[in-house]
């Protein structure tokens, strides 16, 4: 059986595409034609590319955009290690030399904004500015424990509702949005059954490493525009973790996202693209 056929119709379509990436995987990407410098969207642990195309499709900005599968994600291949900041970071420098991209704006989003973190500090020559959005930093420890034991076990399910219904912070989701993500998000295996389009050791990995994250120690060095957005009602990224990236970001325009929690690409996609425009025309 194929994968449910629910597709949205965008004003802006994206183009599906591989790299062999030098890190020795073949990394998917998608990539919306614009003008430079691009635009790349770093998905949140347990994502895909996919997690933002109604934003894209908000932006009013011409420039190029490119969404990456991070490696255990998506239509990426799915190594078995690699998976902490510095490693995943690593892969976004090769891929952006591996399909010639000298600079670029970038947009993360959890995970991802701790990856725009670490590119900035970094390669800072290469980054136009980044939006960090609702970042996985110092993650309470209650719901650090909440996503280990999700990816351990909501990785097997009897059909497509249910694995739909796994979704989490989908409860701000447009039935559009959500119907969108939910058909490329899951595979159906040779059983008949349903799994994540994500590899559930990996992921696990990723959620063990939530309260030990080198970010913080180089959030100081970001020198580029910089954006920071917290969906207004995020448990995960609180005010108070705001307040510290703030401080070692003074420089920083500071968003609560209204209609958002921890996926404002999702939630809120207006509003979110509203902000990567207002990057884009603030840097440039």
């Amino acid at each position: 059986m194929a994968e449910p056929a629910i597709e949205s119709t965008f004003n802006r379509p994206a183009q599906s595409h591989y790299l062999d990436n030098a890190r020795r995987f073949r990394q998917h990407y998608l990539d919306w034609s614009g003008t430079n410098p691009p635009v790349v969207l770093l998905h949140p642990k347990r994502s895909n590319a996919r997690h933002w195309d109604h934003m894209v499709d908000a932006l009013d900005s011409p420039n190029r955009v490119v969404a990456l599968d991070a490696r255990g994600h998506g239509l990426s291949d799915y190594p078995k290690d690699g998976y902490r900041v510095p490693e995943l970071g690593e892969d976004v420098v090769a891929f952006l030399d591996g399909v010639g991209i000298d600079r670029a704006y970038f947009v993360g989003g959890a995970t991802g904004g701790n990856l725009c973190i670490w590119l900035a500090a970094t390669i800072p020559d290469r980054v136009a500015g980044i939006a960090v959005v609702d970042p996985g930093m110092s993650v309470p420890k209650h719901i650090a424990a909440e996503v280990i034991r999700q990816t351990r076990e909501e990785h097997d399910f009897k059909d497509f509702d249910t694995a739909k219904a796994s979704m989490h912070f989908q409860e701000l989701w447009s039935p559009e949005v959500r119907d969108h993500y939910a058909a490329h998000s899951f595979v159906e295996r040779p059983d008949g059954r349903w799994a994540w389009r994500y590899a559930a050791e990996p992921a696990r990995i990723i959620a063990a490493s939530l309260d030990d994250d080198p970010v913080w120690d180089m959030a100081a060095s970001v020198k580029c525009p910089t954006v920071l957005v917290r969906g207004a009602t995020s448990a995960v990224f609180t005010d108070a973790h705001m307040t510290r990236l703030v401080d070692l970001i003074p420089s920083a325009r500071v968003v609560h996202l209204a209609d958002a929690e921890h996926t404002p690409a999702q939630e809120n996609p207006a509003g979110m693209a509203a902000e990567v425009d207002a990057l884009i025309a603030a840097a440039g």
